[in-house]
C-alpha cells in the first residue's frame, strides 16, 4: 500500500532555488523536474535535462539546485515494499522515461485526490501512484530493451555501410541491403537514420557522385565510363544527379582545369 504524505503539481521555487537535506527525509520523495537541475551525488554533479525524473529513498541524502528556472513535481509517500525494488526504478540518480506526459497527468490527478476528502480517498490515490510506477517500470524496460538492439545492431548496419560505400558501384537495392541483416524494410530504415541521420539511397548517391567527380578528373577517361564505374547505368538520372550536386553538367566539369 502506498500512502501520499504531501503532494505538489507544477510547483515553482525561486530562480537558482536549492533544496539540501543531508539526512533525506524519513519517507521516499519522487520529482519529475519541469525545467534542468544540478544534482549533487556525493561528490559528483550532474546536470539534467527537462522531464528528468529522480526517486530519494527513505533517508537518502537530498541535493539539488534549479540551474535557473525552478519548476517541478514532486510527491513524498510511504510504501510497505520498496517502491525501488518491487518496480526496478533506479533510486538515488536521474533517469528519463518515455512517458513523461503521463506521470505530469497522474501527479496532477494525485495532488487532487490528496487535497479531496472523497469516499475511498486512500484506495484511488494507492491505485493511481501505483499505475504511475509501472508506467514508468514499463517505459524503462522498454528503453533498455531498445538499447540492447541497437548495440546490438549498430556494429551490423556500421560494417555493412562501409562495404557499399566502398563498393558504390555495385547494385546495393534495399531488398539486399535487407537480406543481409534479415530485416524488413521498415526496421531497416529506421535503424539505420538513427545510426547515421540520413538513408542508404542518400548516402549511396553522395558518394557515387564524389567518385564521379574523381574520375571526370581523368581526361582519359569518357564521361559514360565514369558514370558506369560509379554505378550509375542511366545517363539522364546520372546527368540530373551530377548537375544538382555540382551545378553543372559531367562533361563541363570534366573540361574544367583541374586545380
Amino acid at each position: 500500500m502506498i500512502t501520499l504524505h504531501f503532494c505538489e503539481y507544477n510547483r515553482f521555487n525561486n530562480d537558482f532555488d536549492t533544496i539540501s537535506r543531508p539526512g533525506g527525509t524519513g519517507d521516499y520523495l519522487f520529482l519529475l523536474f519541469k525545467s534542468p537541475m544540478k544534482i549533487y551525488l556525493g561528490d559528483k554533479i550532474l546536470i539534467t535535462r527537462d522531464n528528468a525524473c529522480l526517486l530519494f529513498r527513505p533517508g537518502e541524502p537530498q541535493h539539488y539546485q534549479a540551474v535557473h528556472r525552478f519548476c517541478n513535481s514532486y510527491l513524498h509517500f510511504s510504501s510497505d515494499e520498496k517502491i525501488e525494488e518491487q518496480y526496478r526504478i533506479p533510486a538515488g540518480t536521474p533517469f528519463y522515461p518515455g512517458c513523461c506526459q503521463e506521470i505530469d497527468l497522474l501527479i496532477s490527478r494525485l495532488q487532487q485526490e490528496y487535497l479531496s476528502s472523497s469516499l475511498y480517498r486512500e484506495d484511488y490515490i494507492n491505485a493511481l501512484a501505483v499505475q504511475m510506477f509501472i508506467s514508468i517500470s514499463r517505459s524503462l524496460s522498454h528503453q533498455a530493451v531498445q538499447q540492447e538492439d541497437t548495440e546490438h545492431l549498430y556494429p551490423l548496419f556500421q560494417s555493412l555501410r562501409l562495404e557499399m560505400l566502398a563498393n558504390c558501384q555495385e547494385d546495393w537495392s534495399i531488398e539486399r541491403l535487407c537480406r543481409r541483416l534479415n530485416l524488413e524494410k521498415s526496421q531497416f530504415y529506421v535503424y539505420y537514420h538513427r545510426f547515421f541521420s540520413t538513408t542508404p539511397k542518400n548516402d549511396l548517391l553522395q558518394v557515387r557522385l564524389d567518385k564521379a567527380k574523381n574520375l571526370l578528373s581523368n581526361e582519359a577517361l569518357q564521361v559514360g565510363e565514369a558514370a558506369r564505374l560509379c554505378g550509375f547505368h542511366n545517363m539522364a538520372h546520372f546527368a540530373r544527379s551530377f548537375r544538382k550536386y555540382c551545378g553543372c553538367s559531367p562533361r563541363e566539369y570534366s573540361r574544367r582545369p583541374q586545380k
